[in-house]
């Protein structure tokens, strides 16, 4: 799973907040990865502990994504 990170197309600026918001994208990106790849070590019961635990993250900032306003 990964959190998709919106990219500039254009050669604008973020505001403060915008640029913290996509440092901590790549922050649970690298997160996520990581979680993925240790997850491969584990058992079956401990595999899905860590599954659960990435979908709290995902389902956290997908569900801040869309309680974000339309500017």
């Amino acid at each position: 799973m990964q959190i998709e990170v919106n990219k500039m197309a254009w050669g604008g600026s973020l505001n403060q907040e915008g640029s913290n918001h996509l440092r901590n994208l790549r922050e649970i990106d690298n997160v996520l990865k990581f979680l993925e790849g240790f997850k491969q070590k584990l058992n079956e019961k401990e595999k899905q502990k860590i599954t659960d635990t990435i979908n709290i993250i995902v389902n956290h900032y997908s569900k801040e994504k869309k309680d974000e306003p339309k500017t």
